[in-house]
């Protein structure tokens, strides 16, 4: 026999080469052919052809294509590159129109999919140029609960990444709409609105605030300051603490007698709700009706307890709130119990501690003036 390509049958000689190939014919040869994929089978295409494959699947007439199709849009939105050629071939269009679908599950999936893209700022842009976050937000009030939880984690998303979909938000008058919301919704749905109000208000402050205060928000969330769940209370001390930084805050927080429970607060197991309630009590106390407030609501000796706590930030708020209770007469009475506490701490660590105790220090022993008498005066 010849060589044969440096094969093994080369070796072996032409005669069994022959019988070899026979007998894989043979092995092969009544084997039917592959049977064709079911009409709702999805794979996905080579390379640069699964984008323009997937909006035309999104595109579809067929329920289970949609829904199975976007199970793959979300995917493949997760990964940089494939998301980036996904938009370019106009994915985000598509999943915007089916945001208006009659199945349930194809408006909470086509939600969910707007999610996974506003983890770009990219996606963001698109979501808002496609009218994909004014569908979410008509969304909110979806009579499935399912997709109303999708439209809100998608626009959590979005908000929280892009200031243009924060001023949507403002402009569509439906932060009026998240306040009441807050209590109308169930637990789940309230924290996520409230987490909605808070983006507007880290974003596009002053017209949120505007609109927030409009419509008696601060009045509206206080019932939640009494709520278990640590999602609402976090979302509720949060928005309530933003809303007191203007002086009509302030004052509507006093009014609504926001005060004592903020006070109880304090004493909350959950970092984040304890810091977020001193917070709020930091701006309120800077107007005069609101340390008159802190001192009817007992709030002075759960402050004077927070001096012991290690986190910076903490001290940094309960010696401001000092500070700001001092100027009243009666709360600095009471925060003479403090001195101790304040001169240990004007050595602490910290120089921005040092700065916060040293002035606190010198607001609580204020007695009349601060010289007996003023200097340059004549005696």
């Amino acid at each position: 026999g010849g060589d044969y390509g440096g094969s093994d049958y080369g070796m072996l000689g032409y005669e069994f080469a022959f019988d070899a190939n026979g007998r894989h014919i043979t092995a092969f040869q009544n084997n039917q052919n592959p049977k064709p994929q079911h009409i709702h089978t999805i794979t996905r295409g080579f390379e640069k052809f699964a984008f323009p494959k997937i909006v035309r699947i999104l595109s579809s007439d067929d329920l289970i294509l949609k829904q199975k199709g976007l199970l793959g849009a979300a995917e493949l939105l997760a990964t940089g590159e494939n998301g980036v050629q996904c938009l370019s071939n106009g994915i985000c269009l598509a999943i915007a129109k089916l945001l208006g679908d009659s199945d349930d599950v194809v408006r909470e999936r086509a939600a969910a999919a707007l999610e996974v893209m506003a983890h770009t700022q990219m996606g963001c842009e698109r979501i808002l140029q496609d009218g994909a976050a004014k569908k979410l937000i008509a969304m909110l009030d979806d009579k499935s609960n399912d997709v109303r939880d999708a439209a809100y984690s998608a626009l959590v998303e979005a908000s929280s990444r892009c200031v243009d979909i924060q001023a949507l938000l403002v402009s569509s008058e439906t932060l009026p709409r998240l306040v009441k919301k807050t209590i109308d919704e169930e637990v789940g749905r309230s924290s996520m609105a409230l987490e909605l109000i808070r983006c507007c208000l880290s974003g596009v402050r002053d017209p949120a605030v505007d609109a927030l205060l409009g419509c008696g928000a601060i009045a509206t969330i206080k019932p939640l300051l009494q709520e278990d769940d640590p999602a609402v209370l976090e979302g509720a001390t949060s928005v309530i603490g933003l809303l007191c930084v203007p002086f009509e805050g302030k004052e509507e927080a006093v009014q609504a007698e926001c005060m004592p429970l903020l006070v109880h607060l304090l004493d909350d197991e959950l970092d984040s709700v304890k810091s977020n309630a001193l917070s709020a009590i930091m701006y309120i106390t800077i107007a005069n009706s609101g340390k008159l407030a802190l001192v009817e609501a007992g709030g002075i000796e759960k402050l004077l307890r927070l001096l012991d706590m290690d986190d910076e930030k903490v001290l940094i708020n309960v010696l401001q709130v000092v500070t700001n209770v001092a100027e009243y007469p009666k709360g600095r009475e009471m925060l003479q119990a403090a001195s101790r506490s304040l001169e240990y701490l004007m050595s602490h660590h910290a120089a921005l501690i040092q700065r916060y105790a040293a002035q606190a220090k010198r607001h609580i022993d204020f007695e009349d003036l601060p010289y007996p008498q003023l200097r340059g005066e004549a005696r």
